[in-house]
């Protein structure tokens, strides 16, 4: 299961948007890091990552934990971005679903990592 996440992190690596936004499902739901929009639909999605990855963009799983069954896979933890050498610690929660052979994501939600209590 490792390998769904990790193709996401593959594809944020090509700094290309359209090989990002095509992991989403067409009526794919992102919240982003670095957006107070939601944004709904593939070309939404599209558009923040041609954004986002305008920078030089990285990405490393520190966490992660995976609950699946035949045609959904949720994954959540804790990640970093590093944008342009500064690290930005984050958590998500991707939902996948699994349509044929193919998982795409239907959820992502991101959000900045908020300081300890």
């Amino acid at each position: 299961m490792d390998d769904i996440l990790q193709n996401w992190v593959k594809k944020i690596r090509t700094n290309d948007a359209n090989q990002v936004a095509e992991l989403y499902h067409d009526n794919g739901l992102l919240l982003g890091t670095f957006s107070n929009k939601e944004r709904h639909g593939k070309s939404l999605i599209f558009k923040y990552f041609k954004k986002l990855l305008k920078s030089k963009v990285d990405v490393e799983i520190i966490t992660q934990h995976v609950h699946k069954t035949n045609t959904i896979l949720v994954s959540s933890g804790l990640y970093n971005f590093i944008v342009n050498d500064v690290i930005i610690k984050a958590r998500y929660t991707f939902v996948f679903s699994k349509n044929k052979n193919n998982w795409k994501i239907l959820s992502h939600h991101s959000s900045l990592l908020p300081d300890s209590v």
